[in-house]
């Protein structure tokens, strides 16, 4: 029974180990999901500026600060880390591709919090 014991506690590291992955991939898919769902305002926002009498410098503030969030969200999407993670989603859904959930924002009404 001595060896199994040993066996045991190296299975259960594994899981926890594997469990801290999943973790992690879920973070960053989340923040990935999040930074995304902000881009979607991108381009009203850019038109609400230049539609309205506003100045050519808060037109241009607002370009500005888009284009750096559409930087972040590229840096963020082609990191090394997000790559791994979609492409670990990628072969998941391929082993198993039946009864695959979709998830649905009004399910998590606490989608947000990055905690």
């Amino acid at each position: 029974m001595a060896t199994n014991q040993p066996a045991k506690s190296s299975m259960q590291a594994k899981e926890d180990g594997d469990e801290e992955q999943l973790q992690q991939a879920l973070k960053q898919l989340k923040l990935l999901h999040i930074k995304c769902r902000e881009l979607r305002t991108a381009i009203p926002r850019i038109l609400e500026q230049a539609t309205c009498r506003s100045s050519p410098e808060n037109f241009a503030t607002v370009v500005l600060n888009t284009t750096t969030e559409l930087r972040d969200f590229k840096t963020l999407y082609t990191n090394e880390e997000s790559k791994r993670v979609l492409e670990q989603a990628r072969k998941s859904r391929e082993a198993q591709p039946k009864n695959i959930k979709p998830w649905r924002a009004s399910d998590h009404p606490d989608w947000l919090d990055m905690a």
